[in-house]
C-alpha cells in the first residue's frame, strides 16, 4: 500500500506530507482547490513525462516522493533484483524536475530510467482518470480485463509469441520466394557475370605485380647492368668482400703479434659484415632477372593487365571488388539451385508455427469463452447493485482472421444499457456515468486476481448522483476490502462509505495562493460532507451527514 506522499513546490502546492491509511481513502475539496494535484504528483512518480510549468513559480525544482510498503508480488520483486536495486523495509519512489528541464528518478534511493520508474510503477498502482475510462471504450483492451478475471495472462502473452513466430518465418519464407523469383529472372545475366569473372582468376596484388614486371622489362638493360655493377662491387677485384677479407687477416695478425684481446670485438663485427654482404651477393646473383626482353612474355603481360584494367572499368570497382563480386554471384546462383530446397523447409517450419499457435488460440479461445459466461454474470450482478438493474452487460466473441489467417478471438463488450434495447458495442452505447460504473463493476469483478495494491479513481462519479451516487460508493468500499483506494470525488454519497478522508484546500498566504491538504477527523469529515451537499450551515445536512458517516460500510 501507499503509505506516505511528501509533494514539495508542485504547482500551488507549495509543500505537502500526506499519509495514508489501507482501505478507501476519499480526497474531496471545492473545483479548483488542487486536487488535480495529487494526480498528477502521483502520475509524475509512476513515470509520466513531465513539464517545468508544474513547477512552483520562483522555485528551481520540484520533489515527489511515494513511500509505499515492500512489495509482495513476486514479479514486482523479481523485478526490481533484476535491476539491482535493493529490498528494504519500505520501497521508496522518488522524482525530481528542475527548471532545467533535468529530470531524476531514484528507487530506494537507486537513480533508474523513467522507463524503468513506469515499469515499477505499473506493479504497484492503476490509477483511473477520466482519460482512463474512457480506455474502457477500446475493444482492444478488453480481452486482457477478462484474461486479467480468468488468470490467462500468460497463456495469451503465449499465444501471441506464437503468432509472432508465425509471422516472422513466413516473412522469411516470402522473402525467399521473392528473392528466388528475382533471381531465376537474372540467372543467365547471374551466371555470365560469373563465368566472366571466374574465368579471369584474377588474384589479389596481381595488377601491382604485372606493372612491376613491365616497367623491369621495359629498362632491362639497365636492370642487368645494375645487377653486374652491384656483383663486381661486391665481388670484385676491388670488391668490398676481398677488401673484407683483407681486412679481417690483417688485423688478425696484428692482434696476435700485440696478444692482446682488445681487437677481438672488432674482428666479430668485421666478420659479421663479410657474412652479411655473401647473402647479399648471393641474393643479387640469383635475381629473377632473364637475359633478354621476351617480347611474347611483354605481349601476353600487358594483355593481362588489360583484362584486369577492363573488369575493374566495366564494373566499377577494384580487384578485391571483382573478388567480392564474383563470390556474391556464386552465392546467388547457388541460393537459385537451392532455392527449391530453402523454401520448402521455411514451408515446413511456417506450418508447423502456425500449427502451434492454432492450437494454442483454439485452447485460450475456450478458456475466455467459459470464463466469460462467469465474468458477464458477475458484472451484471455489480452493475445491478451499481442502480443499472435493467441494463445487461456481455462479453462477445468475433473470429479474427488476417490474410486468411485465423488467431484468438477479437474479444469486445456489449452493453444494452435499457431494458428492450439490444446491446451494442460499449462504445456506442454507454454515457459518461454508464462507463464509470461499468469500469466499476469490472474493477470489482477483478478485485482478487488483480496484483496491484493501490487504485486510485479521479472522478469516477462523474454523470451520477442520488441512490446511485451512494451504490457506487457502497462498491468502493466493498472493493476496498482488496485494495488501497484514493477516490477523488465531489459526491457526498461517495465519500461518506470511505474509512478515510482528506480535505484539499486553498488559502491565501503572504499575498500567495497555496494548497494544503489536511486528513479529517470524524467531526471535521460531517462538515466537509455538509459542505459537499450545499448545506455547510446548515443544521439538517450536518445531521444528514453524520447519518451517512454512522451507516456507512
Amino acid at each position: 500500500m501507499l503509505r506516505r506522499l511528501n509533494i514539495r513546490n508542485f504547482a500551488i502546492l507549495s509543500e505537502a506530507g500526506i499519509e495514508f491509511d489501507p482501505g478507501f481513502t476519499a480526497i474531496t475539496g471545492e473545483t479548483g482547490a488542487g486536487k488535480s494535484i495529487l494526480i498528477n504528483a502521483l502520475k509524475l512518480i509512476l513515470g509520466a513525462k513531465a513539464k517545468t510549468d508544474l513547477i512552483r513559480q520562483g522555485e528551481d525544482k520540484l520533489r515527489v516522493e511515494a513511500v509505499f510498503n515492500p512489495p509482495s508480488s513476486p514479479a514486482l520483486r523479481e523485478l526490481l533484483q533484476g535491476l539491482e536495486l535493493d529490498l528494504e523495509d519500505e520501497l521508496v519512489l522518488e522524482r525530481e524536475l528542475t527548471s532545467a528541464g533535468k529530470s531524476r528518478a531514484r528507487v530506494n534511493g537507486s537513480l533508474v530510467t523513467l522507463g524503468d520508474l513506469e515499469v515499477i510503477g505499473r506493479h504497484l498502482v492503476d490509477l483511473h482518470g477520466q482519460h482512463e475510462q474512457q480506455g474502457l471504450l477500446d475493444a482492444a483492451a478488453h480481452a486482457g480485463y477478462l484474461d486479467g478475471y480468468a488468470g490467462l495472462g500468460g497463456e495469451a502473452s503465449a499465444c501471441t509469441c506464437l503468432y509472432a513466430a508465425f509471422r516472422t518465418v513466413e516473412s522469411a519464407l516470402r522473402e525467399a520466394e521473392e528473392d528466388a523469383a528475382r533471381l531465376r529472372e537474372q540467372i543467365e545475366f547471374l551466371q555470365f557475370q560469373f563465368k566472366e569473372l571466374d574465368k579471369a582468376a584474377f588474384r589479389e596484388g596481381e595488377e601491382e605485380k604485372i606493372e612491376g614486371e613491365l616497367k623491369m622489362l621495359s629498362g632491362l638493360e639497365k636492370v642487368l647492368a645494375g645487377q653486374h655493377a652491384s656483383l663486381d662491387a661486391l665481388e670484385g677485384p676491388s670488391g668490398a668482400l676481398g677488401a673484407l677479407g683483407r681486412l679481417e687477416r690483417e688485423l688478425q695478425t696484428l692482434a696476435r703479434q700485440l696478444e692482446s684481446g682488445s681487437l677481438q670485438a672488432h674482428l666479430e663485427k668485421i666478420t659479421e659484415s663479410r657474412e652479411a654482404l655473401s647473402v647479399l651477393r648471393d641474393a643479387v646473383r640469383h635475381l629473377n632477372i632473364p637475359a633478354e626482353a621476351d617480347p611474347a612474355r611483354i605481349d601476353a603481360l600487358n594483355g593481362r593487365l588489360a583484362l584486369l584494367q577492363r573488369l575493374t572499368s566495366k564494373y566499377k570497382t577494384d580487384l578485391a571488388g571483382l573478388t567480392a563480386l564474383r563470390e556474391r554471384r556464386a552465392a546467388e546462383i547457388s541460393r537459385v539451385e537451392n532455392a527449391a530446397v530453402e523454401t520448402a523447409s521455411l514451408a515446413e517450419q511456417r506450418d508447423a508455427a502456425l500449427d502451434a499457435a492454432s492450437k494454442a488460440a483454439k485452447v485460450l479461445s475456450e478458456k475466455r469463452r467459459a470464463a466469460a459466461r462467469k465474468f458477464d454474470v458477475e458484472v451484471n450482478g455489480r452493475l445491478a447493485r451499481l442502480g443499472m438493474e435493467g441494463s445487461r452487460f456481455e462479453t462477445r466473441f468475433q473470429p479474427f482472421s488476417e490474410g486468411g489467417i485465423a488467431g484468438p478471438d477479437r474479444v469486445e463488450y456489449f452493453l444494452a444499457a435499457n431494458p428492450g434495447e439490444p446491446p451494442r458495442p460499449l462504445r456506442q452505447s454507454a454515457s459518461g456515468g454508464e462507463i464509470s460504473r461499468v469500469m466499476l463493476a469490472i474493477k470489482g469483478a477483478l478485485a482478487q486476481s488483480d496484483p496491484r495494491p493501490v487504485l486510485v479513481f479521479d472522478e469516477l462519479d462523474t454523470g451520477i448522483g442520488g441512490a446511485t451516487a451512494l451504490r457506487v460508493g457502497e462498491a468502493l468500499a466493498e472493493l476496498a476490502k482488496h485494495h488501497q483506494l484514493l477516490v477523488i470525488t465531489h459526491l457526498h454519497q461517495v465519500a461518506a462509505q470511505a474509512g478515510h478522508q482528506h480535505k484539499v484546500e486553498k488559502q491565501l498566504e503572504g499575498g500567495r495562493t497555496v494548497t494544503h491538504v489536511v486528513s479529517l477527523k470524524e467531526k471535521e469529515r460531517a462538515a466537509e460532507l455538509a459542505r459537499m451537499m450545499g448545506g455547510e450551515d446548515s443544521d439538517a445536512a450536518l445531521r444528514h451527514a453524520r447519518e451517512l458517516l454512522k451507516n456507512r460500510m
